[in-house]
């Protein structure tokens, strides 16, 4: 059986970090902002402290700032096997108006992965890694042809298989990153039994991809704030589109929610009743 983790916030702003787990073997997607490395650790660590394979999505900040703390401070607590990335070129990165700086936090991810000596791979469309039970194929890799959005639409997009479930990892991907995912990828690999929400659940990809994943199941990075569209004068009352990805998403019928404002998720994939529950951190 094959255990999903999304890991929630250690601080009041959207990030995403996931842990999978057979039991066996152990993966890592993202991770989050520096604040968020010590709790990863320490579940990490519940879970047998090795990470057999770390996936990164896109470099910002609350993506990969985890990982290059985990590697400065946290070396001797776990061991870390293969790292997976796909960033678009440093003139992609640099020239992307992004106010997150992301050539800043690529830059010193990239000190930290020569100082240790990582297992480092960069990811290619149709690549699929086997660990255990858990399968990981790659769906999409950035694309520098498009010129908005630039630093989320570079996310890759992993499709995961395991105990009989499937799930899909959207990152950050904007509209026209989406678009060209459908455009590419066979119908019978985006439909999928999970899907986690594009850019936190708000102005991410279009209604059109989530139609195609048609997922039972949606894991939301997502504070409180978000999740209500509140920037402190109560619901739906800011710019964020959150809303209408819920409606969205109510449209399909989901059958459960994992959000992050409500803690650590964990679902049990393949029981014959499916665990749907929160733990409090």
């Amino acid at each position: 059986m094959t255990t999903v983790y999304m890991l929630t916030s250690q601080s009041s702003r959207q990030m995403m970090s996931f842990i999978i787990t057979d039991g066996k073997k152990l993966v890592v997607i993202d991770g989050g902002y520096t604040c968020d490395a010590d709790y990863l650790c320490t579940y990490v660590r519940s879970l047998g402290g090795v990470i057999d394979a770390w996936y990164l999505t896109h470099p910002h900040s609350d993506h990969i700032d985890a990982l290059y703390s985990m590697l400065e401070r946290h070396t001797e607590d776990l061991k870390i096997g293969t790292i997976y990335y796909n960033f678009p070129s440093d003139e992609y990165i640099a020239n992307s108006g992004d106010n997150d700086d992301p050539m800043m936090h690529v830059t010193r991810l990239r000190e930290q992965l020569k100082l240790h000596n990582c297992d480092v791979r960069t990811v290619q469309r149709g690549d699929v890694h086997t660990y255990g039970e858990i399968t990981i194929r790659v769906l999409r890799t950035p694309d520098e042809t498009i010129d908005t959005n630039h630093i989320n639409n570079s996310s890759v997009v992993y499709r995961l298989d395991a105990s009989g479930r499937s799930m899909i990892f959207l990152g950050d991907l904007g509209v026209e990153g989406g678009n060209q995912l459908l455009e590419m990828t066979p119908p019978e690999l985006l439909k999928a039994d999970y899907v986690q929400c594009a850019h936190h659940g708000q102005q991410g990809v279009d209604k059109n991809v989530y139609d195609a994943i048609d997922p039972d199941y949606c894991f939301w990075c997502t504070p409180d704030w978000l999740w209500d569209n509140d920037a402190g004068k109560g619901y739906d009352t800011h710019i964020w589109k959150t809303i209408v990805t819920r409606g969205w998403l109510s449209d399909l019928g989901i059958k459960w929610h994992y959000v992050s404002k409500d803690g650590t998720q964990e679902a049990r994939l393949g029981e014959e009743n499916e665990l749907h529950r929160w733990i409090r951190t």
